[in-house]
């Protein structure tokens, strides 16, 4: 009865906070180069989920942020909703082509990592551009939901797409209770917010933020670390 209840325990804490991330679940070197469609840049056993466009290095073109999910096959069909990784490919508009500039295989969370607030649901990898910006947007949980926000600007000198935004909130459903942390990695501030259901207190810091480069990035890291501030770990 005391492992049971330990597991159940464990189960539910990994429900609630930070259990999204994956390990690289693809080999990048299979990854081509240049294409000629979005799904050009799919190796074997995986397929596109979705596609965001936008101009990403101002010269006027429409780029690509190309969302990638695993392909089960035979397994898709067997059952309807099978644990599938995600990888997001950065690709520029160049001479008529698709050129790869970056690859996040740590960011997006799988389609069974949204914990019992998505129960048999997919679990959702949101991408976007706007002006110019990476967004990607991401939540779990159960009782308490997490939310994540990262945002990505190209960085010509580096030739590079860096993190420059990074907002976590977490929210109890059941008490009201509601704690956020906003981060600016351009300018060093933070803005924390700690809320009981009832009232809240929010106070400034500044920080000397690390570069951070999408290619690098690691989702689940940088969300423990917000938590962890939080005291919610």
């Amino acid at each position: 009865m005391k492992t049971l209840l330990f597991l159940i325990f464990v189960f539910v804490i990994c429900s609630s906070r930070g259990a999204w991330a994956q390990n690289s679940a693809i080999d990048i070197s299979k990854i081509p180069i240049t294409a000629d469609v979005p799904a050009g840049f799919a190796p074997a056993g995986w397929k596109v989920e979705g596609i965001a466009k936008g101009d990403l290095n101002a010269d006027g073109r429409a780029d690509l942020a190309i969302k990638l999910i695993e392909d089960k096959g035979a397994e898709e069909k067997e059952t309807p909703q099978p644990d599938r990784n995600r990888v997001m490919v950065v690709a520029f508009e160049v001479g008529g082509k698709l050129k790869r500039v970056a690859v996040a295989d740590k960011l997006l969370q799988c389609t069974s990592c949204g914990g019992a607030f998505y129960g048999v649901m997919e679990a959702p990898a949101n991408v976007s551009i706007s002006k110019g910006v990476i967004v990607v947007e991401q939540e779990h949980g159960s009782r308490e939901v997490s939310k994540s926000t990262f945002r990505f600007r190209h960085d010509a000198s580096r030739g590079r797409f860096v993190l420059i935004g990074y907002d976590y909130s977490s929210y109890d459903r059941a008490v009201g209770g509601a704690s956020a942390e906003s981060t600016n990695y351009l300018t060093g501030l933070r803005i924390t917010t700690i809320g009981n259901g009832k009232r809240n207190s929010k106070k400034q810091t500044s920080i000397k933020p690390p570069k951070i480069f999408l290619d690098d990035v690691d989702g689940d890291a940088i969300e423990y670390e917000a938590v962890q501030r939080l005291g919610l770990g």
